[in-house]
């Protein structure tokens, strides 16, 4: 995996808007919690990471479909799930609804 962190002037804007499309995403759930972001240049993608012990992650493909996983997945296994097409309904994501946390 070839994995290269992001920052606002080296995004593109696709990276731009799959960035924006995690973050959304986890905000709903994790109001306000930092991430750090890395393009996955080979899977067209983008993973969005909490950097603390036992954070979350967020693969956002390039048609903006996403899997979450927790830290207690290890990441190679995490990225071969993404690559095999393994998804996170974003329903997931509503903390209100009946598929939210």
């Amino acid at each position: 995996m070839t994995r290269l962190e992001l920052s606002e002037g080296a995004a593109t804007p696709a990276q731009r808007r799959l960035v924006a499309v995690g973050t959304a995403l986890l905000h709903r759930v994790w109001p306000g919690i930092a991430l750090r972001t890395f393009a996955l240049t080979d899977e067209d993608a983008v993973l969005l990471v909490q950097p603390v012990r036992g954070g979350v992650s967020l693969f956002v493909a390039a048609d903006e479909s996403v899997m979450f996983y927790a830290s207690s997945v290890e990441p190679g296994a995490a990225l071969e799930l993404f690559r095999s097409g393994e998804r996170t309904d974003p329903a997931k994501f509503d903390p209100t609804g009946p598929g939210g946390r």
